[in-house]
C-alpha cells in the first residue's frame, strides 16, 4: 500500500515510514498543498495511493461521494486527533500505527473504497 500524507500530517511522518521501507508521499511533494480535498482524493486514486488525514469532517462526505457515484479510491486513513498527536515531538504512536497498518495490507488495494479510523 502507497500513502499519500494530507497537509496536517508532519513531513516527520513520511520520513520516519520511508526509512521503514513504505512508499509515502505528502501533499507538498505532488503539489497537492493548499488543494480542495477533492483533488487530494482525486489525485490520489488517480496514483493507487491511500490517503492519511485528520481531516475527517471534509473527507467521510467525500468516501460517501465515490461510493454512491460508482467511483474508486484506494483508500482514506482517518486519524483522530483525540487519539493520535500531530505535534512534531509526540507522532510515536502515529507512526507505529500506520506502520502496522503497511505491514498488515500491504497490496495497493487493501484498503480500496474503504475508509479506516486509525
Amino acid at each position: 500500500m502507497r500513502l499519500l500524507l494530507d497537509e496536517h500530517i508532519s513531513l516527520a511522518v513520511a520520513k520516519q515510514l520511508r526509512g521503514r521501507g513504505h512508499d509515502v508521499v505528502v501533499v507538498v511533494d505532488v503539489g497537492l498543498g493548499g488543494v480542495a480535498d477533492l483533488q487530494v482524493l482525486s489525485w490520489a486514486a488517480a496514483n493507487r495511493r491511500v490517503v492519511v488525514t485528520s481531516n475527517i469532517q471534509d473527507f467521510r462526505p467525500l468516501h460517501a461521494m465515490y461510493l454512491t457515484t460508482g467511483m474508486t479510491h484506494y483508500g482514506i486513513v482517518l486519524v483522530p486527533t483525540g487519539k493520535y498527536s500531530l505535534k512534531r515531538e509526540s507522532l510515536g504512536a502515529l507512526v507505529t500505527a500506520l506502520d502496522r497498518l503497511l505491514t498488515r495490507l500491504p497490496a495497493d488495494d487493501g484498503l480500496c473504497d474503504t475508509e479506516q479510523f486509525l
